[in-house]
């Protein structure tokens, strides 16, 4: 995740690079400082169809979903190994039945649960019930406006139900945040849904390339163009300005590519200037890039552990049969730790390689069938990252 209204504080000289530090220690610690934010999808089904659902969640219950005892089990190694925080998803994770007991048992063991969700079920007492359980950060998933939401998603009413749970969470005291996944069926829509989310109060709004894993792999095709991509992402920097200039409004955050801070990095210095741009490159170098398989673990429905939500195909261990001490050992997290040395192509070549470090390796996978190749949903031209045009070997075949 790329906190750019908080990047963007820096470089006005808004709020110190130690203010942002302490307040978002962990986004800008290095990978391997600190045990691992969890993701756990606790359930593999959803009442929507989204297209572009990573989990490729299904309509009926699984058989296959972690028992009660073992998400108990699950949570006490979690805070054995010092995981602070787990974001507790799906599918929609409102579906399971034992959620709040999963949450509770969560904040009695001193880890800050987070809950990812499409938002429908929350009503009041609902939120009342999640802050009860210590959940403090609601995320809900919006991909447009009403007809098109509601169409995409496949829920009729999903729109203004997503909503509702919104303004329920925060009148319940929680922090929310509206997220859209962008694709180039929906672009036209970032600008309105920035409006929606200031309207509902969200705290933050979190714009996500698309990742092409489970279905989201059948809709690659539909992912951005270069061009479309860094027109968005442009648009996303000065609507954050304009927010710290107004002093209101949710902040900004992008998700799912980390070259959007080689951007946002470029852009900064043009604006503002490079001495403006000097504590902010700093601390993308602090905060380390890509961090999956690092300071990002994924745990599936049925106790798989995945470098990250997206990344299925590697599996690091089953927490069925493994102590989560033991899948921690996995030696793909010593590889992903030194993935620098190990990138190829266009992301080898890169003189910005250590603000990125590679993006999205499942990308790569899905594009070229190879671990270390390029993501090929890098936002940068290559004269900007120091490569000559036919410099990269296995360079991404999307252009502008």
């Amino acid at each position: 995740m790329l906190p750019v209204s908080d990047l963007l504080e820096v470089a006005r000289g808004e709020a110190s690079s130690e203010a942002v530090g302490a307040r978002a220690r962990q986004r800008f610690a290095r990978p391997g400082a600190q045990a691992p934010v969890v993701i756990w999808n606790v359930c593999m089904h959803c009442n929507m169809g989204c297209p572009h659902c990573y989990a490729a969640a299904v309509s009926r219950p699984s058989p296959t979903d972690l028992t009660t005892a073992e998400g108990l089990r699950l949570l006490a190694e979690l805070a054995a190994c010092g995981v602070s925080v787990v974001i507790f998803s799906g599918g929609e994770p409102l579906l399971r039945p034992d959620l709040f007991e999963l949450l509770a048992r969560a904040r009695d063991l001193g880890i800050a649960p987070q809950l990812s969700t499409n938002g429908v079920f929350i009503d009041d007492a609902v939120a009342e019930r999640l802050a009860c359980a210590g959940v403090a950060y609601v995320g809900v998933s919006i991909d447009g406006l009403r007809a098109f939401n509601d169409d995409y998603r496949r829920l009729e009413g999903g729109y203004e139900a997503a909503l509702r749970g919104l303004r329920a969470a925060k009148a319940a005291g929680m922090r929310t945040g509206l997220r859209m996944t962008l694709t180039s069926r929906n672009a036209d829509q970032l600008d309105a849904l920035i409006d929606v989310a200031e309207d509902v109060a969200a705290d933050r709004f979190y714009a996500s390339h698309l990742v092409y894993a489970g279905r989201g792999l059948k809709i690659a095709d539909e992912d951005l163009s270069r061009a479309q991509a860094r027109a968005a992402l442009h648009h996303l920097f000065e609507r954050a300005e304009a927010r710290l200039a107004r002093g209101r409004g949710p902040r900004i955050v992008t998700g799912s590519n980390d070259s959007n801070g080689v951007l946002l990095l470029r852009w900064i210095e043009a604006r503002y200037g490079p001495t403006a741009a000097r504590p902010v490159e700093a601390l993308l170098l602090a905060r380390g890039g890509n961090s999956a398989g690092e300071k990002v673990l994924n745990i599936d429905h049925r106790g798989r552990v995945h470098p990250d939500q997206f990344w299925r195909r590697a599996v690091l261990g089953d927490v069925r049969t493994q102590s989560f001490e033991s899948i921690l050992a996995h030696p793909l997290r010593a590889r992903l730790a030194n993935r620098l040395d190990h990138l190829e192509g266009r992301c080898g070549a890169c003189a910005s390689r250590a603000l990125c470090r590679g993006s999205h390796r499942e990308r790569a996978i899905a594009r070229y069938g190879e671990l270390w190749a390029p993501d090929p949903s890098c936002v940068m031209e290559d004269a900007e990252i120091g490569l000559a045009s036919a410099a990269a070997p296995l360079r991404e075949a999307r252009g502008a």
